[in-house]
C-alpha cells in the first residue's frame, strides 16, 4: 500500500521565501498519538498529584484525630481509674458501717482486701481499668454498692431506733436511795417487792423522758399519786412516780431528755423522791442497769 504524503506550507509575513514540508501520513499519525501520549501523561501526573496532595491533607487530619482521640482516651481512663478507687474506698466503708450496725453477713465476716495495681489481690479486685467490660464491671460494683448502702442504712436507722426507744439516761439528779427487788416496805416495814427504784431529789426538780416514746397517762395512779407512764418502741416502758406537777399530757409524743414533771412526794410517799420503772414486755426490770450515764 503506497504511502499518501502532504505538504506542509509556512508563509512568513516578511519578504523571507517561503519554507514547504513534504511529511507522509504515518509521520503525522505518529506526531499525533505522541502528542496524546504525552499530554494523557502529563494530565495523569496532575492528577495523581492531585490525589497525592488530598491523600497527604486527609492523613494530616486522621492524625489529628488520632492525637485527639489518644488524649481522649488517655483523659477517660484516668477518670475510670479514679472512679474505680472511689468506688473500692466507698465500699471499705460501706463493710465499716456493715459490721457497727451488726450485717457481717453482708460482707462474710471478714475484711476485703484493696486490689493493687496490677489487678492482684482478694476482695473487688479487677484488672487495670482500660475498655468497655471494666467500665461495666464498674457499674456492676456501683449498683451493688447501692444496694448495699441501702440495706446499711435500713439497719442503721434500725438501731438508732433502737438506741432512742431504750431507756438509757438518769431521769433525775439525784442519789438512788431504794433499789430494785425485794425490800423492806418504808411505810408497812413488810417485805415486798419494788418494782424500780427511788431517786432521792429536791422538791420541784425536772423530771426527764429517758428515751423516746409516746405519753399513755398523765394522771394520778394510786400509791405513785402523780405519774406519767412512756411506751416506747420494742416493748419498753418507763413509769415516773410521786411527782409534784405534770408537764405532758396522754398521747403526746417525748424525746429523751424531754421535761415530764417535777419532783414531789404526791401518793404514798415518806418524802421528796422520784420512784422510776423500766419495763419490757410487761416485765419490771432493774432500772439502774439501763441508766448509762451513772456507769
Amino acid at each position: 500500500m503506497r504511502s499518501r504524503f502532504h505538504t506542509i506550507v509556512f508563509v512568513p509575513h516578511s519578504q523571507k521565501r517561503t519554507r514547504q514540508f513534504r511529511v507522509s501520513s504515518r509521520w503525522l499519525t505518529a506526531v499525533a498519538a505522541a502528542t496524546a501520549l504525552v499530554l494523557g501523561f502529563v494530565g495523569w501526573v496532575s492528577v495523581t498529584q492531585m490525589r497525592s496532595a488530598a491523600e497527604l491533607r486527609d492523613l494530616a487530619r486522621i492524625e489529628r484525630e488520632n492525637e485527639q482521640l489518644r488524649r481522649a482516651n488517655d483523659t477517660f481512663e484516668a477518670s475510670i481509674s479514679r472512679l474505680q478507687r472511689a468506688l473500692t474506698d466507698a465500699e471499705d466503708r460501706t463493710r465499716d458501717l456493715a459490721i457497727v450496725a451488726g450485717l457481717e453477713q453482708m460482707v462474710g465476716g471478714e475484711p476485703q482486701t484493696r486490689p493493687s495495681e496490677t489487678g492482684a489481690g482478694g476482695g473487688y479486685s479487677s484488672p487495670t481499668v482500660s475498655s468497655s467490660h471494666d467500665l461495666s464491671l464498674l457499674e456492676a460494683r456501683a449498683s451493688r454498692l447501692d444496694g448495699q448502702l441501702d440495706e446499711v442504712k435500713g439497719a442503721v436507722e434500725d438501731r438508732l431506733l433502737l438506741l432512742r426507744s431504750t431507756p438509757m439516761t438518769s431521769p433525775v439528779r439525784g442519789v438512788i436511795n431504794s433499789g430494785f427487788g425485794f425490800r423492806r416496805d418504808p411505810i408497812t416495814g413488810q417485805r415486798a417487792h419494788h418494782d424500780g427504784i427511788d431517786i432521792s431529789a429536791g422538791r420541784g426538780q425536772p423530771v426527764f423522758a429517758t428515751a423516746d416514746g409516746i405519753v399513755v397517762r398523765a394522771a394520778r395512779a394510786g400509791n405513785l399519786g402523780r405519774a406519767v407512764y412512756v411506751v416506747h418502741r420494742f416493748g419498753y416502758e418507763t413509769r415516773f412516780g410521786h411527782l409534784s406537777k405534770i408537764l405532758v399530757e396522754e398521747g403526746q409524743e417525748v424525746r429523751r431528755g424531754d421535761t415530764l414533771g417535777w419532783v414531789g412526794n404526791s401518793g404514798r410517799a415518806t418524802g421528796y423522791h422520784l420512784h422510776y420503772e423500766v419495763r419490757r414486755g410487761g416485765d419490771t426490770r432493774d432500772p439502774f442497769e439501763f441508766m448509762r450515764d451513772q456507769g
